[in-house]
């Protein structure tokens, strides 16, 4: 197995002898790739897009959460075992209170 040249491993520089339409090729990508980099450091030094985002991210799961919720308090057999609980509090309510006069 050959080990790496210097220019076969990203060095900022193109092959040696390139042609100028590699070397523009070369150019081109070292461009893109140094705006993505500038692009990232950014998106990490904006911090109150950051918080935005995860704001953001915390409503969306509290939301899906609030309907999720709503669905289930919908339905008809927790409706019923709500009423339920309702009556029997009551009856133990009752009982003790007259348990005490």
């Amino acid at each position: 197995m050959a080990t790496p040249t210097r220019n076969d491993m990203k060095t900022g520089e193109p092959p040696k002898g390139a042609t100028p339409e590699e070397i523009e090729k070369h150019i081109e990508s070292t461009r893109a790739d140094l705006g993505e980099t500038v692009e990232a450091l950014s998106h990490k030094l904006d911090l109150r897009s950051q918080a935005q985002e995860k704001l953001a991210s915390a409503r969306s799961k509290v939301g899906a959460a609030a309907t999720t919720i709503k669905l289930l308090a919908m339905r008809p057999v927790t409706m019923i075992a709500a009423g339920a609980t309702v009556v029997v509090a009551g009856v133990a309510g009752a009982v003790a209170w007259k348990r005490r006069h």
